[in-house]
């Protein structure tokens, strides 16, 4: 599959995503309540740092964890999954070919099931805790990715009662040489189709609450506060487009 090809159902799911309110695409939906962490305030909304602000299209990007180590990757895109996929991974991480074939290796879309807040999340936190100058994990999302596949419905059967979103995404193969580890050979997800979450505007107000009199930041990174303000209910149509259903405000 060229990457002209994936391109394209990117796109095709984008305009999914843009007619999420479609019943052909709500129907069977799976819902999920995320916080802040999941889906925070983009910087440039979170600031009042204009008169027309709380006019713009407001949307929330769903964060997650991307499990780029080899190792980590490897326990969840293993080499038969890989294969499902329709990656080849015949060429030994060793072989002096390797570079160039996984260097060639085009990305897949995929399905990719996405754990909130579970035992992958907890294995993550035991591993960094054991690391020299460990970083603080209150801000990051707890979102994991766990598997993938081919089949949508095969995955959101297979984790019906768990805490799983079931997202299409793009899946690539990464090659490296490192001086003391070796070479390794895995995947990771580069990105979702579709990222982006669009509020109503019935419910942006229960955001404003969230939002500060400060100058707006350079960065455009959200703003992540240690302790999550607000949940979301987030609702997942069967294309994958995501769309929210409630804010809840976690001081009430």
């Amino acid at each position: 599959m060229s990457r002209l090809v994936v391109a394209a159902l990117v796109l095709l799911l984008s305009i999914g995503g843009l007619l999420g309110a479609a019943a052909w695409n709500r129907g069977a939906s799976s819902r999920i309540v995320l916080t802040e962490r999941e889906l925070p305030l983009p910087a440039w909304w979170a600031y009042r740092w204009d008169a027309g602000g709380d006019d713009r299209v407001l949307r929330l990007r769903l964060d997650w964890q991307p499990r780029a180590d080899p190792q980590e990757a490897r326990l969840w895109l293993p080499d038969v999954k890989l294969r499902e996929l329709g990656f080849t991974t015949g060429v030994p991480a060793g072989a002096p070919e390797a570079a160039g074939f996984y260097g060639r290796s085009l990305p897949r879309m995929a399905w990719v099931a996405f754990e909130y807040d579970g035992p992958a999340w907890q294995r993550l936190v035991r591993e960094l805790s054991m690391t020299p100058r460990a970083p603080s994990l209150e801000r990051e999302s707890r979102l994991v990715p766990i598997d993938a596949g081919r089949d949508p419905e095969r995955l959101r059967q297979r984790y019906a009662d768990a805490p799983v979103l079931v997202l299409p995404a793009v899946v690539g193969m990464r090659f490296e040489s490192h001086p003391t580890r070796g070479p390794s050979v895995w995947a990771v997800v580069q990105r979702l189709a579709l990222p982006d979450v669009s509020v109503p505007r019935g419910l942006r107000e229960r955001l404003n609450a969230f939002r500060t009199d400060g100058p707006a930041p350079f960065s455009a990174e959200p703003v992540t506060p240690a302790a999550p303000r607000y949940e979301v209910v987030l609702r997942v149509g069967r294309l994958g487009a995501m769309w929210v259903e409630e804010i809840r405000d976690l001081a009430d």
